[in-house]
């Protein structure tokens, strides 16, 4: 009978995964090391595409992301039920899906799939496909693989939290936009890249108008998902290189990459259009129009520094919050 690896093999696993920032990498020393310790031909790991976008995993030859549809194929199977299978003889399993489970080049023999499971999810697959000997694999292969996807899973859960933890220090709670801190961090960004090849960026200010009545009136709740509906609004009328940021209790901030202040004018009264022919609140029986104010200013035309760009598009919004709201002042 084969001796199951020791505590010290699994010890060394979790040296390779705490040690290896890449995740990518990481797994991909770890099934390495489960396709020596089975004898395997083979290793793949299969993740939902999906789940995949919330982690720094990148496709390569042997981890693919994937569209599962549950119980489809073996890998299907593994995934729905949660729990791994040993299959061996593939050919007279009716499960077997030569689409979801084939491999190129090789003729599906023997394998093994185990779930990964990462917060209580099964989120992906691993397989070790055929046996060097031509045995198929056996009840210890399995029990190895098994323990091999936990360390796994811990491994795409560490990155998954460290990916939030990430978003939660440059986002907004509430309206998942980009927050203070990454603002101070684009717009220094963008200056340099003025100053080093000449381009033109501009900033609008935005204030929505009247939200403190509005809270008044319905409670802070409703102002809430007023400020949530607006970020959304923001965010289907601007370009994948804008940056849309929460600034304060009712203001908002946009960085128009490549834009001049005239540009920024445009944008800024076509945001204003947007919002104030909306609906908010539909969905919650309680129909709202509001307006909001903008102020533009761009670097460098009107200002030679963050702090003075960032005031001359306050003043310019506050001047419309001065006059008639619903309205877009230029910096002066």
């Amino acid at each position: 009978m084969r001796k199951f690896p020791s505590i010290d093999f699994f010890n060394e696993i979790t040296n390779i995964l705490t040690s290896v920032s890449d995740l990518n990498k990481g797994l991909t020393a770890l099934m390495k090391e489960a396709k020596a310790a089975t004898k395997s031909e083979a290793w793949s790991l299969l993740i939902d595409e999906d789940f995949c976008k919330k982690i720094p995993l990148r496709s390569s030859g042997n981890i693919r992301k994937f569209k599962f549809k549950y119980g489809v194929g073996i890998a299907g199977w593994t995934l729905a039920k949660g729990v791994p299978m040993v299959v061996r003889s593939a050919a007279k399993d009716k499960r077997y899906n030569s689409r979801v489970d084939g491999a190129p080049g090789l003729k599906i023999k023997s394998l093994m799939c185990a779930p990964l499971r990462v917060n209580d999810r099964t989120v992906g697959v691993l397989r070790l496909i055929n046996k060097k000997s031509g045995e198929p694999f056996a009840d210890e292969d399995l029990k190895l693989l098994a323990n091999l996807s936990c360390c796994a899973g811990l491994a795409v859960e560490r990155a998954f939290l460290y990916r939030r933890i990430e978003e939660i220090s440059i986002t907004d709670d509430l309206t998942g936009l980009y927050n203070f801190r990454f603002m101070n961090h684009s717009i220094e960004m963008e200056i340099e890249r003025s100053r080093r090849y000449g381009a033109l960026f501009s900033v609008i200010f935005m204030d929505i108008d009247n939200l403190k009545k509005v809270n008044e009136k319905f409670g802070h709740l409703t102002g809430s998902k007023v400020l949530i509906e607006t970020a959304g609004v923001l965010k289907e009328n601007l370009r994948k290189v804008d940056i849309a940021i929460k600034y304060g209790g009712d203001e908002f901030v946009i960085i128009l990459p490549q834009t001049s202040r005239e540009g920024g004018f445009l944008v800024a009264e076509r945001l204003r259009k947007m919002i104030e022919k909306n609906v908010f609140l539909k969905k919650e029986g309680c129909p709202l129009r509001i307006t909001a104010s903008f102020g533009v200013a761009s670097f460098p035309d009107n200002a030679k520094s963050k702090e003075e760009l960032l005031e001359l598009a306050d003043k310019a919004m506050f001047r419309g919050k001065l006059s008639t709201k619903n309205v877009v002042f230029a910096a002066k």
